[in-house]
């Protein structure tokens, strides 16, 4: 019979197929941390017990690369056909239920079952519960339990690790896997009371979320906890003030601690019981080759001294690159891959999924350790390395660090892309400008940056107060000229239409051009600004007829008109007058040849409305979609049909969330979507929502969210 430890190894293993001894990449959980991750033990009490089971031959170790683990080769471990003999009658260990979002490994619980009882009993009375306590000393390991075993009776468990760069609208994307949804409360509270199983929502690393957003995140907790939907805060102190139920969790009891060292000598085990006071990372982290008798009085100091001080050059350098992150990282971001290996071994990391993260304790004292220089050094060495990668991704990452340079930062990559990239991450990116204002920063730019970020999450509010201090305090040269195009936005968003359009057309422009190509896609937004079955505000087109292009050379004057002609078009034929509808195909003709792809569109818009069915294929995938919804509309087409067509060019397609009318078009896709399937309107609304504010269609985006909220009180959903 084997030994505990060798046994719990062995039935850990036997899940795993005998093709990985084979494998170029091997998962981390055939290695020593990930083996002892998941049984629950410190990885120096593992040598000794894995010797013992090769020396059986129950067990065979080889080196090989593992996944997410950097360049170098890793020792990993397989379990034997002997081995899989003795497994046999063996329950096996299962890696994970399903746990949406993005929740940390699971690993062994050692000695915790009186707080797992307690959390259930105050959630059965309270539907809501906040764990606290110091860093390290269990509070997610705890809970990622408790949710693996609600997961296992059927209870659908989400997880979000927060972090500074969290708001409500990041947390609810999170938990559903999906993008771009409002940011709404209450269309986010809708998107999540739509399911009808129970639910367990976790967010952990609350205290983390800047004070811009951490009273809404709260706001949305309380009002979704209900008997259906039990919520779980996960915060290091001080908590919330009047928190109705919390759970402060405190250190290991002493038996709890000696099965978690398991492998020390018993004397060497009760010094670090009554050193750490039941501490399970500081337990976790102590290795035989550490002199105990050095340890000083807290823990902090002892990671400090005792773990980062030993760390070669190369391998402190790791520790740094992954300190600066704002939320787990990809490997393939990172300089520093060669040492996740070494960093790995000694518990200073934790991997979500393909993503890794510096221990928070760890992060905290190495964060403390550096003055501010230091730091903006680190940043900005590594937005150099950033800079050969192009992804959205890493996008918005280099945006993150480059912010954080300081002086350093590459102001004219910033004033290049930080506009696109706030529209792209609204929620992230006024995360960080808001951090960067709390700071006492007194760039106007970044307040600029930081209302821009607010329209796209649609608050007006506070966009409009943004723009004011950005004004006020003073904007770097290049966005002078774009500050009219912001205010006339903010002003539409707040309400303010005769104003906006007051702006619109004093607006200053390089040249004359510039300002009418504005001024008629202006107009092609107004048109566009409606969901299906409402028609176009009456003076939507009025701009057009105070163009003057006189000014405009030929070919100007001629490009100008045809999309002038284009929106009048659709005008009409939306108002149901299709004499003057008529009128501009004729006048059309005269402007481009029978042949064009322009005119051919007005042609098949018109004979959709006139009850016909036609071919919708053009080379333009934006031409295509809109007669897609054209005829989702008009026609009499196979509805559903025409929306697999409607998906099928958007997957193929992504760049289309790029331009603003590729917007609007996501957002028809999701408002046709809730419309033709019941069961998915919730949650296709509510990306339509975003979708629409996103392309300054704020009323399509108001309309549809008043007729969600109505159709949600209607079916008793609200």
């Amino acid at each position: 019979m084997a030994k505990p430890t060798n046994q719990r190894i062995l039935e850990w293993l036997h899940q795993f197929d005998d093709s990985l001894q084979n494998a170029w990449d091997v998962p981390r959980e055939c290695s020593i941390p990930g083996i002892a991750d998941a049984i629950g033990v410190v990885r120096s009490a593992l040598h000794n017990p894995i010797k013992d089971l090769q020396k059986s031959n129950l067990l065979l170790s080889k080196q090989a690369h593992v996944i997410n683990g950097g360049s170098r080769k890793r020792t990993v471990h397989f379990i034997t056909k002997k081995g899989r003999e003795y497994c046999k009658n063996i329950n096996k260990i299962s890696n994970s239920s399903e746990i949406f979002g993005n929740p940390p490994n699971l690993i062994k619980l050692i000695g915790r079952d009186k707080e797992l009882k307690i959390i259930i009993e105050k959630l059965n009375k309270n539907n809501l519960i906040l764990i606290s306590g110091i860093a390290g000393i269990g509070k997610t390991a705890i809970v990622r339990t408790l949710i693996e075993n609600e997961s296992e009776k059927g209870v659908s468990a989400k997880w979000y690790s927060a972090n500074s760069l969290s708001s409500p609208k990041t947390m609810v994307e999170t938990w559903l896997g999906i993008k771009k949804l409002s940011s709404n409360i209450e269309d986010l509270f809708s998107v999540i009371k739509l399911e009808n199983n129970n639910q367990i929502l976790v967010i952990d690393n609350y205290d983390t979320i800047t004070p811009r957003f951490r009273n809404e995140v709260l706001e949305l907790l309380e009002k979704l906890a209900s008997p259906k939907i039990k919520i779980v805060i996960i915060s290091r102190p001080p908590y919330p003030k009047n928190f109705r139920s919390y759970l402060d969790i405190g250190g290991l009891d002493n038996k709890s601690s000696e099965e978690l060292l398991e492998g020390f000598s018993r004397p060497e085990i009760k010094s670090m019981i009554e050193y750490f006071d039941g501490h399970p990372l500081g337990l976790t982290m102590t290795k035989k080759d550490i002199p105990f008798e050095k340890i000083k009085k807290d823990i902090e100091n002892y990671f400090d001294k005792e773990v980062l001080q030993t760390l070669d050059e190369n391998i402190l350098s790791t520790v740094h690159e992954l300190a600066i992150q704002p939320e787990p990282i990809g490997v393939e971001f990172l300089s520093h891959k060669d040492h996740l290996a070494d960093l790995d071994n000694l518990s200073l990391i934790t991997y979500h999924e393909d993503k890794i993260l510096l221990q928070n304790l760890i992060k905290n004292i190495v964060i403390s350790k550096l003055k501010i220089n230091d730091k903006e050094k680190l940043h900005n060495k590594f937005t150099i390395y950033l800079s050969k990668f192009k992804s959205d991704d890493s996008r918005f990452l280099r945006l993150f660090h480059e912010v954080k340079s300081g002086i350093k930062c590459n102001q004219d990559w910033i004033n290049t892309n930080a506009v696109d990239i706030c529209m792209e991450f609204p929620s992230k990116s006024s995360a960080l400008f808001h951090e960067k204002i709390n700071e006492n920063n007194t760039s106007g730019d970044f307040f600029w940056f930081a209302s821009i970020s607010e329209c796209e999450l649609g608050n007006g509010a506070n966009a409009r107060n943004l723009f004011s201090q950005a004004r006020n305090l003073g904007i770097s040269e290049d966005k002078v000229l774009m500050s009219s195009k912001l205010d006339c936005r903010i002003l539409r968003l707040n309400g303010n239409i005769e104003k906006s359009e007051k702006t619109l057309i004093n607006m200053p422009f390089s040249c004359e051009l510039d300002r009418i190509k504005f001024l008629i896609g202006e107009v092609s937004r107004k048109i566009d600004d409606r969901i299906p079955n409402q028609k176009p505000k009456i003076n939507s087109i009025k701009l057009l007829e105070e163009l003057n292009l006189n000014s405009l050379t030929i070919d100007e004057k001629r490009s100008c008109l045809i999309a002038i002609a284009v929106i009048k078009h659709t005008f009409y034929l939306y108002n149901n007058e299709l004499n003057d509808a008529n009128e501009i195909r004729r006048e059309m003709s005269k402007l481009t040849s029978k042949d064009s792809d322009i005119l051919k569109e007005m042609e098949l818009k018109n004979a959709i409305i006139n009850g016909k069915n036609v071919d919708i294929t053009t080379e333009s995938n934006l031409r295509n979609i809109g007669l897609i919804c054209w005829m989702l509309e008009f026609g009499t087409t196979n509805k559903l049909e025409l929306l697999s067509k409607f998906k099928l060019i958007i997957e193929n397609n992504p760049e289309l969330s790029e331009r603003q009318a590729g917007r609007r078009a996501l957002a028809l896709f999701w408002t046709w979507t809730g419309i033709l399937n019941e069961s998915k309107r919730a949650l296709a609304w509510a990306q339509a929502i975003g979708r629409w504010a996103s392309s300054e269609c704020y009323n399509a985006s108001k309309s549809l969210q008043k007729k969600l909220q109505a159709w949600l009180k209607e079916t008793g959903r609200a």
